[in-house]
């Protein structure tokens, strides 16, 4: 079994049940929406502060393209969990931010999770996301013993960096899919063709489209 099938099979896909259509429908809405005025349906307001921060870590803007949040990728997750996870796999999303957030807290002594950086928010992503095969193996395994017993309507201790690797690869894939989809990336920086209609076969990436990949 691959490691994709693994993670579907514990809890942590997010799903990924939206059709194309309905996630650029999703994401045309959530690029409209004014982040200073920005009201969370699914997050908490510290929530939504860690996300944001954590896209934009996993998906910074750089001269020649813009960051998570300049698409509205947040909003767009936001949404997602809200209106397409099913509330089981919400329930997990919610105990893994309660971990990783307790933790920062813990970490940074500060009691506010708003007064956090995202220079401080930074290792605990890289430590998520830079773990080996093996290392990844025993995480899997911890966090499948965690959704079995809560699946079973028992109780099992959740620990800080099984929170973080359920949620943070799952939030780095969503934010890549949502990013891709949106209207901006796959107008401006991808290869885009409005009009598709001839086929060329046996061609390079590199020779069909200068090197970007095709816009969705």
């Amino acid at each position: 079994m691959n490691r994709r099938e693994a993670l579907k099979k514990i809890g942590l896909s997010f799903g990924f049940a939206v059709s194309g259509t309905a996630a650029i429908s999703l994401l045309q809405g959530c690029a409209e929406t004014d982040v200073s005025t920005w009201e969370p349906l699914f997050f908490n307001e510290e929530e939504a502060y860690f996300v944001t921060k954590a896209v934009d870590i996993i998906l910074p803007p750089t001269s020649g393209s813009p960051g998570a949040s300049d698409v509205g990728v947040p909003q767009f997750i936001d949404q997602y969990l809200q209106e397409v996870v099913p509330l089981k796999e919400q329930d997990l999303t919610k105990a893994y931010l309660s971990k990783i957030l307790d933790k920062l807290k813990q970490d940074t002594g500060k009691e506010e999770l708003l007064d956090v950086t995202s220079q401080e928010i930074k290792p605990i992503i890289a430590a998520s996301l830079a773990k080996t095969p093996e290392e990844e193996k025993k995480v899997i395994e911890q966090v499948n013993s965690y959704v079995k017993a809560i699946g079973n309507g028992g109780t099992s201790e959740l620990h800080s960096d099984v929170a973080s690797f359920a949620l943070l690869n799952n939030l780095r894939g969503l934010a890549i899919w949502s990013y891709k989809t949106s209207q901006k990336v796959g107008e401006d920086i991808l290869a885009y063709d409005p009009n598709p209609g001839r086929q060329q076969g046996c061609v390079s990436v590199q020779e069909a489209t200068g090197g970007p990949a095709w816009s969705l």
